[in-house]
């Protein structure tokens, strides 16, 4: 527990560089890219959304496609037996991953609490249907995300030259397929196979659930990001032990 505390603030100071201006850097993220999207529809019009609170809509989406995103982001990027603090003996490729993933739910959690309190102090008023409900799906979309980095990190050693490149494919799908900027009942059947894969795009949608008391998923659920995260951290826990082990051997 020692070590995974050290291994936490250190992550935190190289995430924020130490400074309360880093910090704020971070907390600016979710709002841009809020006013981003606000703009967006502002220009386009608002069109089928649902029924309610439009900020509350937008930050469903944004607060759980960043917890998503930037935990493959950390993850994958974390890398290897090699790398930093692996050479202090009492450290381990798990510690290393549990310091990493804490830090960046820390950051994230103190931001959705940041901008929540904001938007009360300035409205007088936050109407969520079920708050704690809330909690699975923001959970699931930032494990789920923990998921798919650590497959990225674990396949890294096997194809290097390749692995970068569907990062940065599965990070544009996710702009598109994640279903931040609609809701999943509003889509015709035939097209639903291009978003039910991801994971993301169930949380987003049992979010957007769990916040209007008049929306009902229908074509989503809460178990399959629950599957999809136990089977991919279970996979890339597997290569990863496995890799290390290859390691260790051709060491000796």
């Amino acid at each position: 527990m020692d070590t995974l505390y050290i291994s936490i603030i250190r992550e935190f100071r190289g995430a924020t560089g130490g400074k309360i201006t880093g910090f704020i850097f971070k907390f600016m993220r979710p709002v841009f890219l809020l006013g981003a999207f606000y703009v967006i529809y502002e220009i386009v019009g608002r069109l089928p959304v649902i029924r309610g609170d439009f900020m509350l809509y937008l930050l469903t989406g944004i607060f759980l496609y960043l917890a998503h995103i930037q935990a493959v982001k950390q993850i994958k990027g974390m890398g290897h037996n090699q790398a930093g603090m692996m050479f202090y003996a009492k450290t381990s490729t798990l510690v290393n991953i549990m310091s990493t993933a804490i830090n960046e739910a820390y950051i994230l959690a103190i931001s959705i609490i940041l901008i929540l309190l904001v938007i009360f102090l300035y409205r007088g008023e936050l109407d969520i249907y079920n708050p704690p409900g809330l909690l699975a799906p923001l959970a699931l979309a930032w494990a789920s995300g923990l998921a798919v980095g650590l497959l990225f990190m674990a396949f890294t050693p096997f194809a290097p030259g390749i692995i970068p490149g569907l990062y940065n494919v599965y990070r544009r799908l996710q702009m598109i397929t994640s279903g931040k900027m609609f809701v999943a009942n509003s889509l015709p059947l035939a097209t639903l196979p291009f978003f039910s894969w991801n994971p993301l795009f169930h949380t987003i949608d049992q979010a957007r659930g769990e916040t209007f008391v008049n929306y009902t998923p229908m074509r989503t659920n809460i178990e399959y990001p629950l599957q999809f995260t136990v089977v991919a951290i279970t996979l890339a826990l597997i290569v990863e032990f496995a890799l290390r082990i290859r390691s260790t051997r051709g060491v000796e």
